[in-house]
């Protein structure tokens, strides 16, 4: 269909096609396709990589959604739960 919106374009200020709830009980969490938000439904730290490959400690208060792009999710540091990465 012309009008079904699988078919829009999207850019960075279109809606999430995805969400993917972030593992780390094992292992640091490395999507296939950088992230372009994340949620913590718990508050705590997120150690992250950003897009450029910086490394960041991200604060978020519970239920919070950050638009940042986002490549890994450490283990080690990250003390929020509930993490959701946005695609």
């Amino acid at each position: 269909m012309a009008d079904d919106w699988r078919f829009m374009s999207r850019d960075s200020t279109s809606a999430a096609a995805d969400i993917v709830n972030v593992d780390l009980s094992s292992a640091d969490h490395v999507p296939g396709t950088p992230y372009r938000a994340l949620r913590a439904n718990t508050a705590g730290v997120v150690m992250a990589d950003t897009l450029s490959g910086t490394n960041r400690t991200l604060n978020f208060a519970a239920g919070e959604t950050r638009a940042v792009y986002i490549r890994k999710i450490y283990q080690a540091g990250t003390t929020a739960t509930g993490i959701e990465g946005h695609m």
